[in-house]
């Protein structure tokens, strides 16, 4: 989400007091401004600021691409949360199932099994504690193991290299 100085003729309700916006989790400031990772009580809250004075007379930039609704649903949790309403979770796309959340932590870790040297053979018995590893080469061949930790390698490497940018999107 983006938050814009407002323009001129706008009546913003108020200014928003930074602790109001929750614990920061991550903040990182470049030549657009600072980007903020913010804990609220039903998630994360990731927000762009151009400039200071977003904070002083705030408005929230929604661009109208293809994920136009679920921006302005972020937008429309922001305003509840700031006006000091109950806010509930954040939109379904954004929230992750218990499944997933196990895939995605399945996934990094083959990738750091692959990025430091690992081969299937590695990913399956540390990742998917598989005692196929230890079998030998005729019968590792043949093994689902085998199958399934190429496939968490290649899966993790799309999702490192720009696949988590989905994970945004609510895909």
């Amino acid at each position: 989400m983006i938050l814009e100085t407002a323009p001129p003729g706008f009546d913003t309700l108020r200014s928003i007091d930074r602790v109001a916006l929750g614990r920061s989790l991550v903040e990182l400031s470049d030549a657009d401004g600072r980007a903020l990772a913010i804990a609220d009580g039903s998630g994360e809250l990731h927000v762009r600021l151009r400039d200071e004075q977003a904070l002083r007379h705030p408005a929230v930039l929604v661009p109208l691409d293809s994920m136009g609704e679920l921006r302005a649903e972020v937008a429309l949790h922001l305003a509840r949360c700031l006006a000091g309403h109950r806010t509930g979770l954040l939109p379904v796309a954004l929230r992750l199932t218990a499944f997933q959340k196990r895939r995605l932590i399945q996934l990094l870790h083959a990738f750091d099994v692959h990025d430091l040297g690992g081969g299937p053979r590695d990913v399956a018995a540390k990742v998917l504690a598989s005692d196929h590893a230890r079998r030998r080469s005729v019968e590792w061949k043949d093994s689902h193991a085998r199958r399934k930790a190429n496939r968490l390698i290649h899966d993790s490497i799309a999702l490192v290299e720009r696949g988590y940018l989905k994970l945004l999107r609510g895909l």
